[in-house]
C-alpha cells in the first residue's frame, strides 16, 4: 500500500514540478536570428543574420548583337544617339551605340557608358576594360573613377577599388558616393572600425543618404556599439521607410547585442515586409515568437525560414516547440524528429522531444531515451537530470534515479524538487538515513513543500519513529490535507495515536 501511495505522489509531484520547468527547453542554443542566442538556437548555432549590404542598381536586361556601325555615321553622332537612348533607359540600343562610337574614335563618355551598363548588367569583367579606357582618356572626371572602383569592388579585388575610390574624391572632395563604397569595402573586410569615418562624411555630403546609415549601424553593430547602431538604422529607415535590410540589422541589434526581444520582433516584422529571403531572420522571428509567447507566430516564421533553407535543424526545434505550446504534440515530434535526423548531435531537439513525450504526453518511458541522448550531448542539464530521474523512478529503477538526480542537485544545489525525489530514491533503496538527510534539504530551501514532507514522514514510518512521523503528519495537515490523510493511512494503527 505504501509503495502504491508513493509511487502516485512522486507522479503529482512531478507533474506540478515540470509543468513549470519544462519550457526551459527553448534555450539558447544556437539559430537569431539567432540565433535567438545570445539569441537563438539557430540562434546561436546560428545563424546570426548578416545583413545583404549589396549596392542595388537598375533592372537589368539581355544585351543583343551589335550591328556593324553604318557607313558615314561618325562616332560623336554614334555617342550621341546612345546618350538620348541612355536618358531613355533603352540600355541594349543604347550599348549598340557606344560600342559603335568608340569602334571608330575613342571617347572617353561612351567608354563610361559601356562600363556603366555593363555593371548594370553585373558582366564586372566587360565593364572593367571599358572604365579603364574611359578613365585613361579622363582622368579627371570623378563619376568615371567611382564606376570604375564599382566594377573593381564587385570582382573582389578591393585594393584597385579602393585606389580608384580615392581618386574620385581627390578630383571631387565633396562627393558622397566613393566615400560610401569605401566603407562598403571596409565592412565586407570585417575592418569595422576604419569604416565608420568615410561612412559619415558620405553621410554629411548627400541629403538622406540611407544606404550610408545602413552602413554606419553596420560596423556599429558588428564594433558592440549598440546604441550608435541603434540610432544609425532608425536614422535610415526614417529616411527610407521601405529599407528592409535596415530593419533587419536593426532586429540583429536588438536581438543579439542588448537582448531587447520586442523591439528585435517587432523591427524584423517591418523588414521581412520589403525583404523576405533571409531564412535566418525568420528563424529569429520564430524564437522570438516562442520566447513572448507568440507560438502562431513562431511556428509560420519556422516553415518560412524552413522554406527558404531546408536542411535547418535549429528551425524545425523552434518548430518543434511553437507546436508543443499549440497543443499539437504529434507535430512538435515530427519537427524535433527531423532536426535530430539533420543534426544528430543536437541536445536541444532531444530535449524537447524528451519534453514532448515526459510533459505533454505523460508517456514517461518513451521521454527516457530522448533524454539520455541529450544527457550524453549537454550533461550539465540539471533539469533533464531531474526529469531521467524521475522517469528512472516511474520504471523502479531507483539505482539508476540516484545517479541523475545526485548529479542534478550538484549542478543545482538549491533544486529543491531533485532533493525531493532523490529522497524517494533513497527511500525505496533503504538507504533511510540518506533519505533524510536530502529530504530536510529540501524543506530548508523550502519549507513549505509539501511533498518532501510527506516523504519524510514516510521514511519515519520505515524507521518506526512515531514521534517524527506524527510531526509530519500534523505539518502537512496544515499545508496539504490530501497528503496528510494518504501519510495516515499509510501509518500503522499504533502510529495513529
Amino acid at each position: 500500500m505504501m509503495i502504491r501511495y508513493l509511487t502516485r505522489f512522486a507522479l503529482m509531484a512531478a507533474l506540478s514540478l515540470t509543468a513549470g520547468t519544462a519550457m526551459a527547453q527553448h534555450d539558447m542554443g544556437g539559430g537569431a536570428a539567432g540565433g535567438g542566442a545570445a539569441a537563438g538556437s539557430g540562434g546561436t548555432d546560428s545563424g546570426r543574420s548578416t545583413t545583404t549590404r549589396r549596392t542595388i542598381r537598375r533592372p537589368t536586361t539581355t544585351r543583343r548583337p551589335t550591328a556593324p556601325a553604318r557607313r558615314g555615321v561618325t562616332a560623336e553622332q554614334y555617342n550621341a544617339q546612345g546618350d538620348e537612348l541612355f536618358k531613355a533607359e533603352n540600355y541594349d540600343d543604347a550599348l549598340d551605340a557606344y560600342t559603335k562610337a568608340v569602334a571608330l574614335k575613342p571617347i572617353a563618355s561612351a567608354y563610361y557608358h559601356i562600363g556603366w551598363i555593363y555593371n548594370d548588367r553585373e558582366d564586372y569583367d566587360q565593364a572593367l576594360p571599358a572604365l579603364q579606357q574611359a578613365t585613361r582618356l579622363n582622368p579627371s572626371e570623378a563619376v568615371y573613377l567611382n564606376e570604375l572602383g564599382y566594377s573593381y569592388r564587385n570582382l573582389k579585388q578591393y585594393n584597385e577599388a579602393m585606389t580608384a575610390y580615392r581618386r574620385a574624391i581627390d578630383v571631387r572632395s565633396d562627393y558622397a558616393t566613393p566615400y560610401y563604397e569605401i566603407g562598403w569595402i571596409y565592412n565586407d573586410q570585417g575592418q569595422y572600425a576604419q569604416a565608420i569615418e568615410p561612412l559619415r562624411r558620405a553621410a554629411s555630403l548627400k541629403e538622406n543618404y540611407s544606404e550610408a546609415y545602413g552602413e554606419l549601424g553596420y560596423a556599429y553593430n558588428k564594433l558592440n556599439r549598440s546604441q550608435e547602431a541603434i540610432t544609425a538604422y532608425q536614422t535610415a529607415v526614417r529616411m527610407k521607410p521601405d529599407y528592409g535590410t535596415a530593419y533587419i540589422g536593426l532586429g540583429d541589434v536588438y536581438y543579439y547585442q542588448t537582448k531587447q526581444y520586442p523591439q528585435a520582433l517587432e523591427a524584423y516584422r517591418q523588414g521581412i515586409q520589403y525583404k523576405d529571403d533571409n531564412a535566418t531572420v525568420f528563424y529569429n522571428i520564430s524564437w522570438l515568437g516562442n520566447e513572448l509567447n507568440h507560438f502562431s507566430e513562431a511556428a509560420t516564421a519556422a516553415r518560412r525560414a524552413i522554406a527558404l533553407k531546408a536542411n535547418y535543424p535549429e528551425a524545425y526545434a523552434e518548430l518543434g516547440y511553437a507546436n508543443r505550446k499549440l497543443n499539437s504534440p504529434n507535430d512538435a515530434i515530427t519537427a524535433y524528429q527531423t532536426a535530430i535526423r539533420l543534426k544528430p548531435g543536437y541536445g536541444i531537439a532531444y530535449t524537447g522531444l524528451g519534453d514532448v513525450y515526459f510533459v505533454d504526453l505523460k508517456q514517461y518511458q518513451q521521454s527516457v531515451a530522448p533524454y539520455e541522448q541529450a544527457i550524453q550531448i549537454s550533461p550539465n542539464n540539471a533539469r533533464v537530470r531531474y526529469n531521467l530521474g524521475w522517469c528512472y523512478n516511474d520504471q523502479s529503477r531507483f539505482a539508476d534515479a540516484v545517479a541523475q538526480l545526485s548529479e542534478a542537485v550538484r549542478l543545482k544545489p538549491e533544486y529543491v524538487e531533485a532533493h525531493t525525489e532523490l529522497g524517494f530514491s533513497l527511500f525505496k533503496l533503504h538507504r533511510l538515513p540518506a533519505a533524510t538527510e536530502e529530504l530536510r534539504t529540501a524543506i530548508r530551501l523550502k519549507n513549505d513543500h509539501a511533498t518532501a514532507h510527506l516523504y519524510l514522514g514516510f521514511v519515519y514510518i520505515e524507521q518506526k519513529n512515531k514521534q517524527g512521523a506524527q510531526a509530519e503528519y500534523a505539518i502537512l495537515r496544515r499545508l496539504d490535507p490530501a497528503k496528510a490523510q494518504q501519510l495516515f493511512d499509510a501509518a500503522p494503527p499504533s502510529m495513529r495515536n
